[in-house]
């Protein structure tokens, strides 16, 4: 994992958060997580 910079694991997990899953009804894992997380103010 060293041979890699910060910036390119982040751009990899990026690609991953914003690919549709089928077990997520097509949904990605970031909208998943954003629709889970309540923000109260």
């Amino acid at each position: 994992m060293s041979g890699y910079s910060q910036a390119k694991l982040s751009a990899v997990a990026r690609r991953l958060d914003e690919r549709p899953r089928k077990t997520l009804q097509y949904e990605t894992p970031a909208e998943r997580f954003e629709q889970s997380v309540v923000v109260t103010r």
